[in-house]
């Protein structure tokens, strides 16, 4: 079992983002879905080990991955924050990362394929957000994670990218849980989660059925 979530609730001031979430996933893509304040980048913050649960129970690779930097070292997380060093060009940001991971990925190859072996030595705080974006993808990638988190990565960008994007993605061997709004990105996955004002209305392997619950109401 890769991740086991038991009730998983965390709660921001007097409201909930995640309330008593269950689930549990395999080597396997899942796609969260849910509009705007459905908790869907509160439920990845959380199995990344970037936020801990208020109450309930979460294991990833059998442990909590808040208090275990071990595990975290398997995760790679792309989200709204791309977690960059501004001051840095993009090549020094991911041979940081690279070394901190202890890995020796090639990043001319990973920049090549996210069309910006160009710019590899421009700082980060020149670039704008749709570079910000395939970067920040690069970087979840650059120690090969087992388990791959990804937070609306795809949002904004170009066409040809997003499809690249996405093309790695369905090839990618390890776990995925991979949030978006977008539908038609979700259908490659293997099961889907659907959020609704932090509650759980469907986990299943029907795009159709969690398409229809999604939308049910709205």
């Amino acid at each position: 079992m890769i991740v086991k979530a038991k009730n998983l609730s965390k709660k921001f001031g007097s409201g909930y983002a995640i309330n008593k979430v269950d689930f549990e996933l395999e080597r396997e893509k899942l796609a969260v879905l849910g509009y705007n304040g459905a908790g869907k980048s509160t439920l990845v913050k959380l199995i990344g080990g970037i936020l801990r649960p208020t109450t309930g129970s979460l294991e990833v690779f059998g442990e909590n991955p808040a208090f275990s930097p071990e595990i975290r070292k398997r995760i790679g997380i792309a989200s709204h924050n791309p977690m960059l060093y501004k001051e840095l060009t993009i090549r020094e940001n991911l041979e940081f990362y690279s070394k901190l991971y202890g890995c020796s990925t090639d990043i001319r190859v990973l920049a090549e394929k996210l069309e910006f072996e160009r710019y590899l030595d421009k700082r980060v705080s020149e670039l704008s957000r749709g570079f910000l974006q395939r970067v920040a993808f690069a970087k979840a990638l650059i120690n090969t994670p087992d388990l791959l988190l990804l937070d609306e990565i795809t949002s904004g960008l170009d066409i040809s990218v997003r499809d690249t994007i996405l093309d790695m993605l369905k090839k990618y061997k390890g776990c995925i849980i991979f949030t978006t709004h977008m539908l038609e990105e979700a259908e490659f996955c293997d099961c889907f989660l659907v959020l609704k004002f932090g509650k759980r209305v469907y986990f299943g392997r029907n795009f159709n059925e969690a398409v229809e619950i999604l939308n049910e109401g709205s």
